[in-house]
């Protein structure tokens, strides 16, 4: 582990966060991104964002087990593949995708484990390490993006990859029924992630300025198991993966879908510094709650309904749910403009386009001249 770091990208961050404006992030599905860029006749990643007035940018490769682009980085054991399935790093075997994106996921079909599995056979796995990675490839893609605020890190699912592991109900059964066996599974999870993200932030340093990871610990009423099985299991091990990233100076982003409010005040107390994706539909997540009770703790990525406004608006409809997100989130300290969700194809192109041009005339009108 390192000391704490000067990071001199964090005023970078800082600067641009500490404006009028509001911070613009793009999130899609490929085929909503190649919709999207033909639409507005651009061809480049970097053409997209400049048109939707994008302040992010999201380095590639950034899971080792929902998807392929981890691989240029991949210095370890050949990994098993076929055609239509694959083995990730972790040892679960994956339905694969063609031509899926940065933000795109594969479907888990089977983990290494079960709940017979025993404490001893997790820690004897084949565990990725640090010499399995040589994060060498994303040095350009960052530095040649280091106008804007560049997110990376892994997605480090210490509860979702934990339980694709050993199957999600088995997982939420062994909650209960085999905590020492868990406990063994997510910690080991935990220093693995830890140990990479490590020499990911190392190799990195100073070209980026954000950590993004993600554990979806919400349904859309509530959580997926009481707060006192996430203190038990996860608040200690989301604690050492958030400090590793303050040591480096980035700022912390969490994703975790649903109801999650019930964890909020853990979450800051963590090192959480933004939440993603904020959605607002869900029990307990409203705006106005949120903005109150941390609008001075949080900073909120998100909020624009992808669920239930954009498959089905008109663009005007799209526009106004667009103005209510700003207003509604005004009040926090801090708000980045982003979808609830990855964009996928389901939305219309057009409610794409009218929500990015509400937040760029409101940047417009708000920018300090």
């Amino acid at each position: 582990m390192t000391e704490q770091l000067s990071n001199p990208r964090s005023s970078h961050y800082a600067l641009r966060a500490s404006t009028k404006r509001v911070l613009v992030d793009y999130l899609a599905s490929a085929e909503s991104d190649r919709r999207l860029r033909d639409h507005l006749n651009v061809s480049s990643e970097s053409e997209l964002l400049e048109q939707l007035g994008c302040d992010f940018y999201h380095l590639s490769g950034r899971d080792i087990s929902q998807q392929e682009h981890f691989l240029p980085c991949w210095q370890g054991p050949q990994l098993e593949s076929t055609e239509s399935v694959r083995t990730c790093p972790l040892g679960i075997t994956w339905q694969r995708r063609e031509g899926i994106g940065k933000f795109d996921v594969e479907e888990a079909i089977k983990g290494p484990f079960t709940l017979s599995s025993t404490s001893a056979e997790i820690l004897a796995h084949r565990w990725p390490s640090a010499v399995d990675f040589d994060f060498e490839p994303l040095i350009a893609e960052a530095e040649s993006n280091h106008e804007r605020i560049v997110i990376s890190g892994l997605w480090s699912g210490i509860f979702g990859d934990s339980y694709r592991m050993i199957g999600f109900d088995q997982f939420l059964l062994g909650l209960a029924m085999c905590p020492e066996l868990l406990h063994t599974l997510v910690d080991r999870m935990t220093d693995m992630y830890l140990e990479l993200n490590d020499r990911l932030f190392d190799q990195l340093r100073d070209r980026i300025d954000v950590w993004f990871f993600g554990n979806d610990f919400g349904s859309q009423q509530a959580l997926l198991f009481s707060t006192s099985m996430w203190d038990d299991f996860f608040g200690e091990n989301v604690r050492k993966l958030c400090a590793l990233a303050h040591r480096y100076g980035l700022k912390v982003m969490m994703h975790s879908c649903g109801c999650v409010a019930p964890l909020l005040d853990r979450l800051v107390d963590a090192g959480v510094d933004m939440l993603d994706p904020v959605q607002t539909s869900a029990a307990g997540m409203e705006p106005k709650l949120l903005t109150d009770t941390y609008g001075n703790r949080l900073v909120f990525h998100g909020g624009i309904d992808t669920q239930h406004v954009l498959p089905t608006a008109t663009p005007e409809e799209a526009a106004v749910h667009a103005r209510e997100m700003l207003e509604a989130f005004q009040e926090a300290e801090g708000y980045i403009f982003a979808p609830s969700q990855v964009f996928q194809s389901d939305i219309p192109v057009e409610n794409v386009v009218a929500v990015y041009q509400v937040v760029n005339d409101y940047n417009a009108a708000h920018t300090v001249a």
